[in-house]
């Protein structure tokens, strides 16, 4: 892979992104107090079969591009394979926190990536507006459903993580 071969400085996220090396600086404390809050949260409403993850990428073996979400929900056999990357049709549902400095990777390129690695659900919590988007139902490159909240409203998942509630009040807001 490209990014193999990259030099890139320590603590930085590569990805490739529609053909794009996408390179992200550390990300904010905040950042990272919102993916926290979200994965303790998921810890007793996964099914026994799924898990959260924040350490690995997906992507399809056979091309360039892969994304290194915030947290991934994934079949739990899929972290006994060798590798680093999973592939899309074991992640049931991808997240993102909006970065404040490359906020148009997370809300413009990765819902087209995602929806044509036809991954079933993808949540944005986006701290700079204190808002959520979930899309859902993946068909034909494009998500067919979304859905959009305020910090402060439940999120209720849809199938395959049907009824997997998340409480949006924990979320930190950027500059706030």
């Amino acid at each position: 892979m490209v990014a193999d071969h990259l030099d890139v400085p320590k603590a930085c996220r590569v990805e490739i992104l529609a053909g794009a090396v996408v390179i992200s600086p550390p990300q904010p404390k905040k950042h990272g107090g919102a993916v926290r809050r979200l994965h303790a949260q998921s810890l007793g409403q996964l099914p026994q079969d799924r898990c959260a993850v924040q350490v690995c990428s997906v992507g399809v073996p056979e091309g360039e591009d892969y994304a290194t979400p915030d947290l991934m929900v994934v079949r739990s056999t899929a972290l006994d394979d060798d590798g680093w990357l999973v592939r899309p049709d074991d992640v049931d549902c991808v997240v993102e926190v909006v970065s404040p400095g490359n906020a148009a990777n997370d809300t413009k390129i990765k819902p087209s990536l995602y929806a044509r690695w036809r991954i079933p659900l993808y949540l944005i919590i986006d701290p700079r507006s204190a808002t959520t988007r979930l899309y859902w139902d993946p068909k034909d490159g494009e998500y067919q459903a979304r859905h959009d909240a305020e910090f402060g409203t439940d999120v209720v998942l849809p199938e395959p993580l049907k009824d997997v509630r998340i409480d949006t009040s924990v979320f930190p807001r950027y500059g706030g």
